[in-house]
């Protein structure tokens, strides 16, 4: 585990926020992001969420108990989609309805652009935009594209978005390396030379 906010190389690779926010608990190198408050407020700015320029007053370590629990329920809905079962939608329904926001006008170099603004006066508000990422994707992501990597113990996902659809890794210098490896090891253990 670690101490504090860490940038690594795997925290965006699912190409939609609901998957790389399912992602921050990892097995293919173990790894809790969301270890305090802190980690989740760094993580939701690295992934372009807005929040509040100062939460609100909570109980410590109140959000990364949400967020924790709200990873739990994504992760869950996306299996049972995923497997061609119905979700149970309570549980992201019951974050979603503390979602509470308004669209505001910003200017982006010399685009003019709506942005939706979060009050973020509570823990669930702060999330409530993964809330309803979650959401989107449950509703109108393509599960033949979302996929789980073909990594032997990675338990990462991906929105497969390549021109060909044929994305197998989470990362091709991560699992997609290992298998690279792992399939040489196996050619060379059986060829002629090997078993001289």
């Amino acid at each position: 585990m670690h101490s504090g906010p860490a940038h690594h190389k795997l925290d965006f690779i699912g190409d939609d926020l609901a998957i790389n926010f399912i992602n921050t608990l990892r097995a293919v190198e173990p790894f809790e992001v969301f270890q305090t408050d802190e980690d989740v407020m760094d993580w939701l700015h690295r992934a372009g969420v807005s929040t509040p320029p100062k939460a609100a007053d909570w109980p410590r370590e109140a959000l990364v108990e949400k967020a924790r629990q709200l990873r739990d329920v994504a992760l869950k809905t996306v299996e049972a989609r995923k497997g061609g079962r119905r979700p149970s939608l309570d549980e992201l329904n019951s974050f979603l309805e503390h979602s509470t926001s308004h669209p505001q006008l910003v200017r982006r170099k010399s685009k003019i652009e709506i942005e939706k603004v979060y009050s973020g006066q509570s823990v669930e508000e702060i999330l409530s935009p993964i809330a309803e990422s979650v959401a989107d994707l449950l509703a109108n992501g393509d599960f033949d594209l979302i996929r789980r990597c073909e990594g032997s113990t990675c338990t990462l996902w991906f929105y497969d978005r390549t021109k060909a659809h044929r994305r197998r890794w989470c990362s091709a210098s991560v699992c997609g390396n290992r298998a690279k490896v792992a399939a040489f090891r196996a050619r060379s253990a059986h060829s002629p030379r090997a078993q001289r």
